[in-house]
């Protein structure tokens, strides 16, 4: 019955891999533009001297590996981990929410998971087709009575 699946099964597998060659590249060439950051609430001149921060605003959570292509999002200066400040403000008044690495790598992975367990399927229906087919057609069985 499998056999006459033979080209699309072996099809579906080779576009499984090749869905999946291009899930990993994609993944890493969106994932490239990630750095350490730490994003901030600006703080005002008159806050910094009376208060005397080290940085240029209040920190929002920990630095985190996100991809922020906006170059006037970041602020003057690094964190002592060395993550760039970037300020919240700027963020929100232009509706840009940076995307964490983390993400990307959930998803990236996922995906490639997915689509290597439908290539396996796929792959190893192909074989089973491949072996129906090489023994030829099936001849029904007689049962014959005494």
């Amino acid at each position: 019955m499998l056999a006459r699946f033979v080209r699309p099964l072996g099809g579906l597998a080779a576009l499984c891999v090749l869905a999946l060659a291009i899930t990993l590249v994609a993944g890493w060439w969106y994932g490239r533009d990630a750095q350490l950051v730490q994003l901030v609430t600006p703080a005002s001149a008159a806050e910094s001297t009376l208060f005397g921060s080290s940085g240029p605003g209040t920190p929002i959570g920990s630095p985190q590996q996100m991809i922020i292509r906006d170059a006037g999002a970041f602020l003057e200066g690094r964190s002592d981990q060395g993550a760039r400040y970037v300020s919240d403000t700027y963020l929100k008044e232009r509706g840009l929410y940076p995307l964490q690495l983390k993400t990307v790598r959930f998803i990236e992975w996922a995906v490639a998971a997915g689509l290597a367990a439908a290539a396996l399927v796929f792959g190893g229906l192909w074989f089973l087709a491949r072996r129906q087919r090489a023994r030829g057609p099936e001849r029904p069985v007689v049962l014959s009575s005494p």
